[in-house]
């Protein structure tokens, strides 16, 4: 897969592990799926830690839950993310 559906927005852009493992669990107990993408890489060769140091993913909702999912994140965190530009 190149990228997600047209149905899923990003809400995060290259994200650190930490941020994408936050934001997930605070969207995830709202009840809103998240799905990551990144470039592709071989995490078999290089193993899932050094793989997410050096590839940062990104963090995708679906479209229709992406205001809902900004406002939560700005809630939490106290400043709303910048929504990455369409691909």
């Amino acid at each position: 897969m190149s990228s997600p559906s047209k149905d899923y927005a990003r809400v995060l852009a290259s994200a650190e592990p930490t941020t994408i493992e936050l934001a997930r669990g605070l969207l995830s107990a709202a009840g809103i799926p998240c799905l990551e993408h990144g470039p592709d890489f071989d995490v078999a060769e290089l193993g899932r830690a050094a793989h997410d140091v050096m590839r940062h993913q990104d963090l995708y909702v679906p479209r229709e839950a992406l205001d809902r999912a900004l406002d939560i994140l700005e809630e939490a965190w106290g400043t709303r993310p910048e929504v990455p530009a369409a691909e």
